[in-house]
């Protein structure tokens, strides 16, 4: 499992290095927007897409990096288990977020 686990924060550590280039021209850019324009470009297919696979890699790596500093510095195995169930609840909480965000900018 610690393989696994290790595999995946490195995939997604890879995989967000576009995806943060991507959105930083992005948002370096986005004053020369209306929001018109932005509301457009976030409810659009491929602006959908594209933020529902961001926000996915980011908080999965994000729910693994945490989970990693948890189980090197509290040794508690009882206090560990609780802090990381409540890190991926956390962060379950926040792409569902995500997604209904966008479905109420698209207008669903």
């Amino acid at each position: 499992m610690a393989i696994l686990h290790w595999k995946i924060q490195r995939l997604s550590a890879i995989a967000l290095i576009p995806l943060i280039l991507y959105i930083s021209f992005y948002l370096f850019n986005i004053n020369s927007l209306t929001y018109s324009e932005i509301v457009y470009d976030l409810s659009s297919l491929p602006g959908i897409i594209i933020v529902t696979i961001s926000s996915l890699i980011l908080f999965t790596h994000s729910s693994l990096g945490i989970e990693t500093i948890l189980e090197d510095y509290i040794h508690d195995m009882y206090l560990q288990n609780i802090l990381v169930s409540i890190s991926k609840t956390i962060h379950v909480i926040l792409f569902s977020s995500t997604i209904i965000l966008l479905a109420i900018i698209k207008g669903i």
